[in-house]
C-alpha cells in the first residue's frame, strides 16, 4: 500500500467540503453525499459547521484509490477556507504531500486562494489545480486560468479540453487526443526532454507523461483538471492525476519521527495528535529519539508512546512512514501543530493554566463565570479550546478574577464562546469582542526642555533636553546621547514608558522614541532629583501628546461577493461604516464583487448583516492585520 497525504485548499465556498464528499462517495466510504445546506456532511460535524455553512476545523479521511499504476490509501485533508482559521492550514504544510488548491469558474483566482498558493509554494508543496462548478459556468474558465497565471508568473498548463461528443476529456485518461502543442507546454520545463521529444517525432512517446509527473513534484509545473465537484465530473480523474503527480519528500527531523498536524480531545480517549510519521520503526525507537535515551524521562513515561490506529484505536507497535496515526497525551511530550513531538520534560502540576505566551492578537473578550466557584470549570473548558485550535490565546487577570481570551477574528471568537458554552447549563458572561487600538506617533520631531521645581521652587528636577520624535514603527525606545549615572538612566527610561502608558486617547503612545541630548544635574539630594525628574518627564512628554498623537487599531480588508441586486444595500452599510471601496466588478451570473477596507472595529457584525440583507446569500472574506504599514487611523 502507498500512502499519499493529500490536502484540498481553496478560498471560502468555492468547494472543498463538497469535493471531499464526492471523493467519499466515489472511494466508496459513504453510500450517500451528503451537503452542507443540510448539515450532514463528514467533514463538517460541529455544530456551528453545519449551523453556519463553513468549515471551521480541519477533517481527516482514509480513502483507498486503485489505478493503472498501484494502490493507494489517500489521507484526504479538508482545510477551513475562512481566514480565521488559517493557523489549522499552515500547520498542516510540513507534513503536506500534494496539494489540490480548488478554484472557482467564473471568477478570477480568489484572495484566500491567492495566499495559499503562496504558503504552499514556499514549503515546497506540489500543487494540482481543480477548477470546480464548470456544471454551472461551463465555458466561463479563461478568466481563471489568466488570473493563476499572474499569480504563478508562470503558465499553467490545462489538461482538461471538451471533445467532440460535448463530454470533458483528461490528459492522463486521453493523451491521444490532446494537441502536440499541449504536449511541448508540458514538457516546456526541462529543455533536454523537450528536445528529445522533437527528436523522437512519435506519437508513442512517454516524455510528457513523465514530465508531468516529475515537474509537478518538483514545482515547476502547474496542471489544471476542470470539472464539478457537486456531480463529480472530472473527480476520478484528478484523483488519477494527483496520485500519477510525484508527491513532496517529507525528511525526518532528528529530533522525532513524528509531525504533528493537528490536536483534538476525545470524550473516552483524552488529548491526542494526528501525527505524520516521517519515518518506518518501532514506536520504541521513536521514543529513545524523542527522549534522547534520557533515562528520567524514560522512567516517567515507562509506558512509552500510545499510537493508535485512526479508525480502530487500537494501539500500534510500529510506524509506517508516511501513515497518518493518533499519538495520545504524554506527560513528557511537547505536541505543537505544524512541529515536530518533541521531550517536554518534566512540568509542575497545573502549569497548564500558564498564560499563553507569544504575541497577542487585536481581537479578544473578557470572561467572567456566574458563579465564581466556577472558574476552575470555565479555564478547563477553555484549556480545551486551546489545545486544539493555538490559534485561541488566554490572559488570566488574577486581580478581578477576569479572563481574557485572544482569537484571530470576530468569527473565530464567536465560535470559540459557543463551543466553550454547549451542553452546559452553567453561565458565563463575556464582554462584546473588544479590539486592540493605540496611538501613533506624528511623523515629526519636538525639541522639549524638561524642568520641574518644587519646595517654593527651592528644588529641581534638573534641565534635561531632549528631542520626541517618530520611529518606523510601532517601538518606543530611548536614546542617550550623553553620558549619565545609571540611576538618571534608569528614572528617565521608566517614566518615559510610564508616560507612554496612556495617551490623549487614554490608549497607549507607540512609534515614539525620546533623545536625551544633556542634563544638568542639581546639587543637593539624588533621590528628592529623581523624583522630580519623573515628574518632569512624565508632565512634559504629555503636553506632547494631545496635538502629536492620533488613534489607530487593525484595518481589515474585505471581499464580498453578492447578487447585484443586492449590490445596492451592501455598499449603503458599507458606508455607514466608513469603508473605502477598493474595486467593484461583475462576476457571473450576475454576481457582483466588490473589494473595500475599513477599521476592524467598524466591520463588527457585517458578515452577520450581510446574511441578513442579502438573505443568506452573500459572502464575505476579511483578513485583518495591526501594523506599522497595515492600519487604521479611528480618529484625530
Amino acid at each position: 500500500m502507498i500512502y499519499r497525504t493529500v490536502g484540498i485548499f481553496a478560498h471560502i465556498d468555492s468547494g472543498k467540503t463538497t469535493l471531499t464528499e464526492r471523493i467519499l462517495f466515489e472511494a466508496g466510504k459513504i453510500s450517500a453525499i451528503g451537503t452542507i445546506e443540510d448539515g450532514n456532511t463528514e467533514s463538517d460535524q460541529l455544530q456551528e459547521e453545519i449551523e453556519r455553512g463553513i468549515s471551521i476545523r480541519t477533517t481527516f479521511h482514509a480513502v483507498p484509490w486503485k489505478t493503472q499504476f498501484g494502490s493507494f490509501e489517500i489521507q484526504l485533508i479538508d482545510t477551513p477556507g475562512h481566514i480565521d482559521f488559517r493557523n489549522q492550514v499552515t500547520d498542516l504544510l510540513p507534513a503536506m504531500e500534494t496539494a489540490i488548491v480548488i478554484l472557482e469558474a467564473g471568477t478570477v483566482v480568489q484572495s484566500q486562494a491567492r495566499l495559499v498558493i503562496e504558503e504552499l509554494r514556499k514549503a515546497n508543496v506540489p500543487i494540482v489545480f481543480f477548477i470546480n462548478k464548470l456544471d454551472r459556468f461551463e465555458e466561463e474558465y479563461l478568466d481563471t486560468l489568466v488570473s493563476l497565471e499572474e499569480i504563478l508568473q508562470v503558465p499553467p498548463v490545462s489538461l482538461f479540453q471538451k471533445g467532440k461528443t460535448g463530454d470533458w476529456e483528461y490528459y492522463l485518461e486521453n493523451e491521444e487526443r490532446f494537441s502536440k502543442t499541449t504536449k511541448e507546454e508540458i514538457l516546456s520545463f526541462d529543455e533536454e526532454s523537450l528536445l528529445q521529444y522533437w527528436k523522437e517525432e512519435t506519437e508513442s512517446s512517454n516524455l510528457s507523461e513523465q514530465a508531468l509527473q516529475k515537474g509537478t513534484g518538483e514545482g515547476k509545473l502547474y496542471p489544471v483538471y476542470g470539472g464539478s465537484a457537486k456531480t463529480g465530473v472530472g473527480v476520478k480523474e484528478l484523483l488519477d492525476l494527483v496520485l500519477w503527480t510525484n508527491p513532496k519528500e517529507i525528511k525526518t527531523s532528528s529530533l522525532s519521527p513524528f509531525l504533528v498536524l493537528s490536536r483534538r480531545t476525545d470524550p473516552e480517549k483524552g488529548r491526542y495528535a494526528v501525527v505524520y510519521p516521517t519515518a518506518s520503526m518501532t514506536t520504541n525507537e521513536a521514543f529513545q529519539i524523542i527522549t534522547e535515551g534520557d533515562p528520567l524521562l524514560a522512567k516517567v513515561g515507562e509506558e512509552g508512546l500510545s499510537y493508535v490506529d485512526p479508525e480502530t484505536w487500537e494501539p500500534q507497535g510500529n510506524l509506517t512512514k508516511g501513515k497518518l496515526g493518533y499519538l495520545l497525551t504524554n506527560e513528557i511530550l511537547e505536541m505543537e501543530p505544524g512541529k515536530p513531538v518533541q521531550k517536554l520534560g518534566l512540568m509542575p502540576h497545573g502549569s497548564e493554566l500558564k498564560v499563553s505566551e507569544g504575541s497577542l492578537s487585536p481581537f479578544s473578550v473578557v470572561l467572567e463565570p456566574d458563579v465564581s466557584s466556577e472558574k476552575e470549570f470555565w479555564l478547563c473548558r477553555l484549556q480545551e479550546l486551546v489545545w486544539e485550535d493555538p490559534g485561541y490565546q488566554l490572559e488570566l487577570r488574577e486581580e478581578t478574577g477576569q479572563i481574557v481570551l485572544f482569537g484571530r477574528g470576530e468569527l473565530h471568537l464567536e465560535i470559540g464562546i459557543r463551543r466553550i458554552s454547549e451542553k452546559t447549563e452553567k453561565k458565563l458572561n463575556f464582554s462584546s469582542i473588544n479590539i486592540a487600538k493605540l496611538e501613533l506617533f506624528k511623523k515629526m520631531s519636538h525639541k522639549v526642555a524638561l524642568e520641574h521645581r518644587a519646595f517654593e521652587d527651592q528644588k529641581s528636577s534638573g534641565a534635561l533636553i531632549a528631542v520626541l520624535e517618530d520611529t518606523a514603527d510601532f517601538s518606543k525606545h530611548i536614546a542617550f546621547e550623553v553620558s549619565l549615572p545609571e540611576e538618571v538612566k534608569h528614572s528617565i527610561e521608566t517614566s518615559f514608558l510610564e508616560a507612554c502608558l496612556h495617551g490623549f486617547y487614554g490608549e497607549e503612545v507607540c512609534g515614539l522614541k525620546l533623545r536625551v541630548l544633556s542634563y544638568e544635574m542639581p546639587p543637593g539630594d539624588l533621590q528628592t532629583t529623581l523624583t522630580l525628574l519623573k515628574v518632569a518627564i512624565l508632565a512634559g512628554v504629555k503636553e506632547c501628546f494631545p496635538s502629536n498623537t492620533y488613534l489607530v487599531g487593525p484595518l481589515t480588508e474585505i471581499e464580498v461577493m453578492v447578487d447585484a441586486n443586492h449590490l445596492g444595500v451592501v455598499l449603503s452599510d458599507l458606508s455607514r461604516r466608513n469603508a473605502k471601496v477598493v474595486s467593484i466588478f461583475e462576476a457571473v451570473a450576475g454576481k457582483s464583487h466588490l473589494k473595500a477596507n475599513a477599521s476592524a472595529e467598524n466591520l463588527l457584525g457585517f458578515s452577520g448583516a450581510l446574511r441578513n440583507m442579502t438573505k443568506g446569500i452573500g459572502i464575505s472574506w476579511e483578513r485583518t492585520a495591526f501594523t506599522s504599514e497595515f492600519y487604521a487611523v479611528l480618529k484625530e
